[in-house]
């Protein structure tokens, strides 16, 4: 199995609508939010053209935590992944990154099958968002196939 790398979709839905959207296609997908920060009063996002909200869901599953964790105390390093969810009253865009490639840092031997089965469902679970609003699937523009 490749490790995903991380994906980009731009969907033609308000801030409002696409948050809980996101939250509930994590949540069929047997995913945990277990943080949101709402960063829309942060400079930098108040700086971008066309943004003005933006959260960021921490997203795991207790179990896949626990097993990282148990094998090797610095995954908690990588867990648990970051949803970015940005936009306006009529576009938003989701984005997540896989955080071992991001950061260009190995995570333990151990924790790297837990870490992959996570970036591996995050992926799956907001792929149900359409092929066709997808902006970027591992740095290169998606192509149905």
């Amino acid at each position: 199995m490749s490790t995903p790398t991380g994906n980009t979709w731009a969907i033609p839905e308000p801030f409002a609508k696409c948050v809980p959207l996101v939250r509930r296609l994590l949540l069929d997908a047997g995913l945990s939010v277990v943080e949101e920060f709402d960063i829309s009063a942060a400079s930098y996002v108040q700086l971008r053209a066309g943004s003005s909200s933006c959260v960021v869901l921490l997203v795991d599953t207790p179990v896949l935590l626990f097993e990282a964790i148990a094998l090797d105390p610095g995954a908690a390093v990588f867990l648990p992944v970051h949803v970015v969810i940005s936009g306006d009253r009529e576009m938003s865009q989701i984005h997540w990154t896989n955080p071992a490639l991001a950061s260009g840092l190995r995570p333990p031997v151990q924790a790297k099958g837990p870490l992959e089965e996570l970036c591996a469902r995050v992926n799956q679970a907001l792929a149900e968002l359409s092929p066709a609003e997808e902006l970027v699937s591992q740095g290169q523009p998606h192509h149905a196939d």
